[in-house]
């Protein structure tokens, strides 16, 4: 099952961390500027390898030639089983030129409802 979330800006998650073990289960699959200047996206999946059904904010950072941050995004996803795999897309807050490259910056996993 995949399951696609779209967010301009992430939620804050009150109790949530970012760990190195959600971030493993995210992967950009996707990276794109807009030659005018507009905001850049990103797309990716995530496969949950933990043991319990999970939600997720994923939060992407967009770098430019020179190594500088010059948009952010971050994209809500909901309700992902053990083992089963999710899509998200995530579009930057602000307008960046490129060439750019896209970095997981942060990962909030908590157990799902």
């Amino acid at each position: 099952m995949a399951v696609t979330a779209t967010l301009l800006t992430a939620p804050l998650f009150v109790g949530c961390s970012s760990n190195k073990s959600a971030e493993k289960d995210v992967s950009i699959t996707a990276c794109r500027d807009d030659p005018g200047g507009g905001r850049p996206t990103a797309d990716g999946t995530i496969l949950n390898h933990s043991s319990k059904a999970s939600s997720y904010v994923v939060d992407i950072s967009f770098i430019d030639s020179s190594g500088n941050r010059v948009s952010e995004g971050g994209a809500p996803v909901g309700k992902v089983e053990s083992g089963a795999t999710a899509v998200f897309h995530a579009q930057g807050v602000s307008g960046a030129k490129g060439p750019l490259t896209c970095k997981v910056a942060s990962v909030q996993r908590t157990v799902a409802p």
